[in-house]
């Protein structure tokens, strides 16, 4: 029978009435749980959550943003400001939307949704209160890597339906800057993969050389495929077994991540696509109304995509010091109250936010760059940092720096000598 924190709150609240829920809980599951899974979707820790959530962070970024600046930021809609994000959705919601003359104008109409479920989507994958998201499967490290690059080819395909000559040369800079910064992306986000498939390699070449030497089967064996290591919640997992987030062992592959992570949501100072000063507003020239509305809260689902993948890869996403992820086995059989759940989303919460301080931190230091600025720093320093810390990662393994490989083979040999 398969558990979910949501059934524990209800028995612990209401224990005189265990034996209805469980009956409960034991038909709904029986029907393949339909309603729990809308309920993850749609509410917890889906849709509605992840929405509220991208407009916080649109506020508490703002908010940082302008305090470094010297600045208020959003104070007068809600509490200092807070509901700001949300005021500025329904005014655009509200908003007339214009089509020019001589734009694709059906296609533009669906670029907006589309980026909206794209970054939906991609929300699905990052662990919010256990090591799997929503949405969980081997390999789904790189559908989601590859769902962000559909993402930038929205942006672009936008700029080119709207058939306008500012939006046409925003657009070029757009496809400039999001192709050249995918790849040092998708080079940092794959470093704590190798990180996981080195782990998980060492006991599996020990039991293998054992089974050279005494002719016998081994006595641990762990399988794993390219497809399990290139899985979101397996990485999350390890930082957790390890007791050590990656962003300790692959510094530079975080800090590739975030500056990558900064040119694929436009942030200064890789605004360049939507410099004001210059070509209006860039591809978002033609978009008006609800498009742009629609496009708003993409962007920040996206940078709420951004950071909670941030803190999945280096920071052991919902894992902390001192707590497991999720239940253990005797919590279950207790049926004790899921703190491990509420604590895992805390410590999601605070390392999203944290990441979202550090890029709010590096706004403020840089000023925009020049476009030709921009992609070089993808090619000629952040592609080659990114393979820099995959190399100093191989020299490490091999001379077993971390200790893995020694303290494997000197538990086992004590386990076959007992």
């Amino acid at each position: 029978m398969a558990f979910d924190p949501f059934w524990y709150i209800l028995l612990y609240l209401f224990p005189q009435y265990s034996g209805t829920l469980t009956i409960l809980q034991y038909i709904l599951q029986q029907q393949g749980n339909v309603l729990m899974d809308l309920f993850k979707i749609i509410v917890f820790p889906g849709i509605v959550f992840v929405s509220i959530l991208s407009l916080f962070a649109e506020w508490y970024d703002r908010k940082i943003y302008a305090r470094l600046q010297n600045r208020v930021g959003p104070f007068h809609t809600g509490y200092h400001g807070i509901l700001q994000p949300l005021a500025d959705i329904i005014k655009l919601l509200a908003k007339e939307d214009i089509v020019q003359s001589g734009a694709e104008a059906r296609s533009l109409a669906a670029a907006p949704i589309f980026a909206m479920t794209l970054s939906l989507v991609m929300l699905m994958f990052i662990p919010v209160y256990r090591s799997a998201g929503i949405i969980s499967f081997e390999g789904d490290l790189i559908v989601v890597l590859f769902l962000s690059t559909l993402f930038a080819l929205t942006v672009i395909l936008t700029g080119w339906f709207s058939t306008n000559r500012f939006g046409e040369v925003g657009t070029a800079r757009a496809g400039m800057q999001l192709i050249a910064y995918e790849i040092p992306l998708v080079l940092s986000a794959l470093t704590p993969a190798i990180i996981v498939a080195y782990y998980y390699s060492v006991p599996v070449q020990v039991n293998n050389y054992l089974l050279t030497v005494y002719g016998t089967l081994p006595v641990t064996t762990i399988p794993t495929t390219l497809f399990s290591i290139l899985t979101i919640a397996n990485i999350t997992q390890t930082q957790a077994t390890i007791g050590m987030p990656f962003i300790l062992v692959a510094p530079i592959s975080f800090g590739v991540f975030i500056i990558s992570l900064m040119a694929e949501i436009e942030k200064v100072p890789f605004d360049v696509p939507e410099a004001h000063t210059e070509i209006v507003a860039g591809w978002q020239t033609e978009i008006s109304g609800k498009k742009l509305a629609l496009y708003r809260l993409s962007s920040d689902l996206e940078y709420l995509w951004g950071a909670g993948l941030a803190a999945a890869l280096f920071l052991g996403g919902p894992w902390g010091p001192g707590w497991d992820i999720g239940l253990s086995t005797l919590d279950r059989l207790m049926g004790a109250f899921p703190w491990g759940y509420v604590f895992g989303t805390i410590w999601f919460l605070v390392k999203v936010f944290a990441v979202i301080f550090i890029i709010a931190n590096l706004r403020t230091l840089f000023a925009r760059f020049r476009i030709d600025q921009v992609v070089q720093g993808a090619w000629k320093y952040l592609i080659p940092l990114a393979f820099l810390n995959i190399l100093i990662l191989q020299a490490v393994f091999y001379f077993d720096l971390f200790g893995w490989q020694s303290t494997y083979y000197m538990l086992l040999w004590i386990a076959y000598m007992i």
